[in-house]
């Protein structure tokens, strides 16, 4: 496991996961996964550790590659997580549901190979911290004063109309769409 301690964005995660920001944020949403910091409200970041990515990585495999529903796979890994990961923790055991076993069937355990994800988490966020960059939040540079010229252009085009002939415009052309007419303009 990596000595160094850092924390990756969203972003940054959900490449790693090999999910899109989307399934990640949902997930989170749903309580399924924990970011160690969580952002509060709109626009604030949520940061992981590498625990937490490996522990998203093992629900996204169980989601995935066994086909279970999400919130069963939180509840069975939350249940099996070690306290502490560590390096020598070579497997993840996932005992079947009490109810299964209830029935009679020898069911055998799920064995997540724990090792070898942390192996390969580590591969891929290397790769990610070389190649990943953020995409630029907000509105891009001179947006201001470009949308300022824009309404500028418009605004000198209806120096002359009255309130009165934008409101019957305006009127004309919703009855025209519903109506049928293709939205033409009348007289």
């Amino acid at each position: 496991m990596p000595t160094e301690n850092f924390e990756l964005k969203s972003g940054q995660v959900a490449a790693v996961v090999g999910i899109n920001a989307k399934q990640l944020q949902n997930a989170v949403e749903a309580g399924y996964v924990r970011p160690s910091v969580a952002g509060q409200g709109r626009g604030s970041v949520r940061l992981y550790t590498f625990e937490d990515v490996v522990r998203l990585r093992v629900f996204d495999i169980l989601v995935r590659a066994y086909g279970l529903e999400q919130g069963r796979a939180a509840r069975m890994l939350s249940s099996a997580w070690p306290r502490r990961l560590t390096a020598d923790k070579q497997t993840l055991v996932i005992a079947p549901a009490k109810a299964s076993a209830d029935r009679g069937l020898p069911l055998e355990p799920i064995t997540i190979p724990l090792a070898d994800i942390i192996t390969e988490t580590e591969r891929r966020i290397s790769r990610v911290r070389k190649t990943y960059h953020e995409k630029r939040r907000g509105r891009p540079a001179g947006w201001s004063k470009r949308m300022s010229d824009g309404l500028s252009d418009v605004s000198i085009h209806l120096q002359d109309v009255s309130d009165e002939q934008i409101r019957r415009s305006i009127a004309a052309h919703r009855t025209g769409k519903r109506g049928g007419s293709g939205g033409k303009k009348r007289d």
